[in-house]
């Protein structure tokens, strides 16, 4: 159920077309962090032999670029668990901002209870970031 919407990619080498990754834009009725049709929820996972190659942060860019010069959202929201401090790293690089936390989330694909945080990018701030 993790990557299946229709607005869910494979995240490539580009000198083989290998798939190493995913990312996702997850629609209204698909996420639980907005009920609008102009927003939308991030998500992304990156096989570990290949973290820290800055391959994430170019495929959020590529997929922020989608999200708000073709698919017309407003906002987008993008989450991590504590210790992930990977994921926290590219969601600043890529302009996000710090939203809440929640601590005691359910995990129902880990069987477990994490604390999340939850960032959020909107289309002014993303634009003011590319100039």
């Amino acid at each position: 159920m993790v990557f299946t919407g229709q607005e869910a990619y494979a995240v490539c080498l580009k000198t083989d077309n290998k798939a190493i990754g995913a990312i996702e834009l997850k629609l209204n009725g698909s996420t639980d962090m907005t009920d609008r049709d102009d927003e939308c929820e991030l998500g992304y996972w990156l096989g570990k032999p290949f973290w820290g190659r800055e391959i994430i942060p170019e495929a959020v860019n590529a997929i922020l670029h989608h999200a708000f010069d073709e698919i017309a959202m407003r906002k987008v929201w993008c989450g991590y668990y504590d210790g992930n401090y990977k994921s926290k790293r590219v969601q600043e690089k890529c302009g996000f901002r710090y939203q809440w936390t929640t601590k005691d989330l359910d995990v129902p694909l880990m069987n477990e209870k994490r604390t999340g945080h939850v960032n959020c990018l909107t289309i002014e701030e993303w634009r003011a970031g590319r100039d």
